[in-house]
């Protein structure tokens, strides 16, 4: 059985006269015209069609008319009582079927009901539990309320499965609420959206020509091969999105990744050509992020990044209509406008349109938002996994072969020494004081959209956060060198590697004074694009920092995404990149590690100190151990004034040991070396620093760390409990040292009660315990963690936790990767390992587990 429900067409709503147009339910003279016939053809639109088709129909499609009152009724006195009456095309129809009167603004669901029970012959639990076998079409008025709602109660309430409406046979006041019901809002409740007129009257039953509805159609899309290459789901996101045409051509834009679709759109209306826009499909936790992202930084960036229509669901694929504001001609990437520039104009354009970018990107977002704080480099940019190293040797071993294949003179690159280089100087936790800002998180040039009139605009903020400053510049510095300078032949290594190595020894190069080994660069155009965009890059990104002689993070992310490169093969169907991009990138790999390797923040052994502490020896990372001699090592003696008068020589409730321990209490403390005094020395070498500094035992100072898991609500995934300080942008696990032979358990009871406010019901579960960095360490004292994961609501967690202790807030963080690079490294590994305990005991199966694994990184 078929039903057409057809709502508020009455002359408050859709009539065309002059007494009723400023009524504010009246759609309006154009929505009018477009739904019951313009001017003299007022009645031959294709509503009145759909109802005559139907009165005339011996099929047996069914129709009930339901109507909003007047506030004074249908009989009620006063002039306003004629505005529920149907309007003249309607009115005879209105004679012979079903009308359910419904009070102003409300909807009488009850009638509605007995309504379609009675048109379909069911009974009426059938109707109420939707499994009466019907095809239910709405049309009427208006397509963001009334339209909605009944739609959507007889597909989510009542649990219809076919529930259609049409966008040529409902309208709305406004066009942007009816595109956007029509795009968004109905298609995320089920309800289908049926493009073509003819497609409706075929929902119902009717012969689309012989009821003169076969005119109205979806918007035609072209060209038809790239139609044809999108999924279906892809096919009617773009559809929706382009319905408001009646013609669209797609064009490619350059970037992107396997299953994700990126197109400039330029749309017609008829013969008349429209403003174009940009269409991304992607899947829906990815398009989810952009959109998130987007809502970060449409406020700095005003009209430089587009503006988002309502995102259109289809499947496990979301997509979205993306417009830009005042387009001049056609537009193009930067990374169309990079790789194009083949002639000192075409160079000139792409470096105009390169510094406009940067300027843009330094002036509204990055100077807008920046703060400094401690960063450890390696951390920041995932460099510390051993993972790392395997991908970095096996993607090495197949970049050399493929160079030897080609017989190409190529300098030869040790990778074993390169994957022991990487080690080292990965494994430095030390940090730096440097700026942090809101950043697009994966900046390419596709991501960069310029028109004829050089306006520009950014796309894709998928990965928009807050992150090191230097992440987007060394982004976009590997792709000019390694992903989009494509015109490079085997021959041409030699001369990459001389142009890499001045990079990395010149932090800003001078394209105009180029020495004498890569002068090669100054004439021929492939190099000199690339020096004249790095330069550009880097006076933008040292500009901002405090320090611009410091550049130690922009080598480290230099090097992390040169290894990433190295996976971004074409050969293996993972990338663009040939065999001569990808050995140009390991020997940038090979030059920053050994560059990384002699630059003073790796020569320097746990440089990080608290302000009471004196400066710290500084010794290679070759002289820490305590088994090799070190003649010159002479460290300052330090210990707090703080330490000294809390020692139980001095005060019998100390939580300190004397300055001057006996034999007996100095074998109490377990150590692997020891001085020539017997005091404890640290396992993991020298620190620069004697004595205790700020730790009051010699040897371990004991200590306990909560990581307290919950569920989100909102997500379902997990979340960790962080606390944060007044004067520090980092995040920490609640964390306190033991009291002399305190009990690991109750000290931890301890710590979370001073820290939160909030003590768990059962005891926790240990999952990491060991040496652990700190900042005060020194030769005699260093601090281990016990670990322990506790269960929040096992535990009893109350809804809102009380900070206290060090802390000023408690929050609830996502347990991902941007959370685990604000954690202090032990801690992170920590954190790390609850994850694996809640997995082992079964708090998360593997899917989740894998998940949440590669989010935290």
């Amino acid at each position: 059985m078929r039903i057409v429900i057809a709502d508020n067409l009455v002359r408050s709503t859709l009539s065309p006269e002059r007494q009723f147009s400023g009524i504010p339910s009246n759609v309006g003279a154009r929505e009018v015209a477009r739904l019951m016939g313009r001017g003299r053809e007022y009645g031959d639109g294709p509503i009145p069609r759909l109802l005559r088709g139907i009165a005339s129909d011996s099929g047996g499609t069914g129709l009930i008319l339901l109507r909003e009152e007047a506030p004074g009724g249908p009989d009620g006195d006063g002039p306003g009582d004629t505005l529920a009456e149907w309007v003249e095309p309607v009115a005879p129809v209105a004679e012979s079927v079903p009308v359910v009167s419904c009070p102003p603004g409300r909807i009488a669901w009850r009638e509605l009901i007995e309504a379609i029970a009675g048109v379909a012959g069911v009974p009426q639990a059938d109707v109420e539990s939707g499994t009466a076998d019907l095809d239910l079409l709405v049309v009427g008025c208006h397509t963001d309320t009334r339209v909605l709602a009944i739609s959507t109660y007889l597909c989510s309430v009542l649990g219809f499965e076919r529930v259609a409406v049409c966008p040529h046979l409902v309208g709305s006041a406004t066009s942007e609420a009816h595109y956007a019901a029509l795009r968004h809002n109905l298609p995320m409740t089920g309800v289908q959206v049926l493009l073509d007129l003819a497609e409706a009257a075929r929902w119902v039953g009717l012969d689309p020509e012989a009821a003169g509805l076969d005119e109205g159609r979806s918007c035609e899309i072209g060209p038809p091969d790239e139609y044809d290459r999108m999924s279906e789901e892809a096919r009617r996101i773009v559809q929706l999105v382009c319905m408001h045409w009646s013609r669209a051509h797609l064009r490619p834009l350059s970037g992107g990744f396997s299953g994700s679709y990126l197109y400039v759109a330029k749309g017609w209306k008829g013969d008349a050509a429209t403003e174009p826009m940009v269409v991304k499909i992607d899947n829906f936790s990815q398009m989810r992020r952009e959109l998130d992202g987007y809502h970060q930084v449409k406020d700095f960036f005003g009209k430089h990044v587009p503006t988002f229509g309502y995102p259109v669901r289809e499947g496990e694929m979301l997509g979205v209509g993306m417009e830009l504001a005042a387009m001049k001609g056609a537009p193009r990437t930067l990374q169309e406008d990079f790789e194009d520039a083949d002639s000192e104009a075409g160079l000139e354009r792409f470096r105009g349109r390169l510094e406009k970018a940067l300027d843009l990107l330094a002036e509204k977002l990055y100077g807008n938002t920046l703060g400094r704080t401690g960063v450890s480099p390696y951390r920041a940019f995932g460099l510390q996994a051993e993972q790392q190293l395997v991908w970095l040797r096996q993607n090495g071993e197949l970049i050399l072969d493929y160079i030897e294949e080609t017989g190409a003179r190529a300098d030869p690159v040790d990778l074993d020494q390169l994957v022991n280089v990487v080690r080292v100087i990965a494994r430095n936790p030390d940090s730096l004081e440097s700026e942090v800002c809101l950043q697009h998180g994966d900046l390419n040039f596709a991501n960069v959209i310029c028109d004829e009139g050089d306006n520009v605009w950014f796309i894709d903020w998928t990965h928009a956060g807050q992150h090191p400053l230097e992440l987007d510049f060394a982004k976009l510095e590997n792709d000019v060198k390694f992903v989009m300078s494509k015109d490079f032949d085997p021959e041409d290594l030699p001369r990459l590697r001389a142009l890499e190595e001045y990079l990395l020894t010149h932090q800003r190069p001078d394209p105009y004074a180029l020495p004498d080994t890569i002068k090669f660069a100054k004439w021929d155009l492939r190099f000199r694009k690339i020096v004249d965009a790095v330069r550009l890059i880097r006076d933008c990104a040292f500009s901002l920092k405090a320090d611009p002689d410091e550049w130690v993070v922009y080598r480290v992310a230099l090097l992390r995404y040169a290894m990433h490169t190295l996976s971004f093969d074409a050969r293996r169907g993972r990338g663009e990149c040939d065999a001569t991009q990808l050995m140009y990138a390991l020997y940038s790999c090979d030059a920053i590690a050994l560059d990384l390797v002699q630059d003073d923040f790796n020569l320097r052994i746990r440089a990080e100190r608290p302000p009471s502490y004196p400066p710290r020896q500084r010794i290679s990372i070759d002289e820490s151990p305590w088994v090799l001699d070190c003649e010159e090592y002479d460290p300052p003696y330090f210990v707090a004034p703080s330490v000294l008068a809390a020692g139980r020589d001095v005060d019998p409730a100390g939580w300190a040991d004397p300055e001057d321990p006996d034999e007996e209490l100095l074998a109490q403390r377990p150590a692997r070396f020891r001085d020539d005094r017997g005091r404890p020395l640290n396992p993991r070498g020298r620190t620069g620093i004697a004595g205790r500094g700020l730790l009051g035992l010699w040897g371990a100072n004991a200590s306990v760390m909560a990581v307290v898991l919950r569920t989100s609500e909102v997500t379902g995934d997990l979340e960790v409990l962080l606390g944060t300080r007044e004067e520090g942008a980092r995040v920490e696990l609640p964390q306190g040292f033991l009291l002399l032979d305190e009990d690991p358990q109750e000290g931890l009871a301890r710590v979370l009660r001073t820290d939160t406010g909030w003590e768990p019901d059962a005891p926790a579960d240990l999952v990491s315990e060991g040496y652990a960095y700190d900042a005060r360490q020194t030769d005699h004292a260093w601090v281990e963690v016990r670990a322990f994961v506790v269960d929040a609501e096992e535990g009893g967690a109350p809804d809102v936790l009380e900070p206290g202790g060090d802390f000023d807030e408690l929050s609830w963080w996502p347990l991902d990767g941007s959370t685990m690079t604000r954690m202090l490294a032990g801690q992170a590994a920590a954190t790390q390992a609850a994850l694996d305990h809640a997995r082992a005991e079964g708090w998360l199966d593997e899917e989740t587990f894998e998940r949440l694994a590669s989010r935290a990184g």
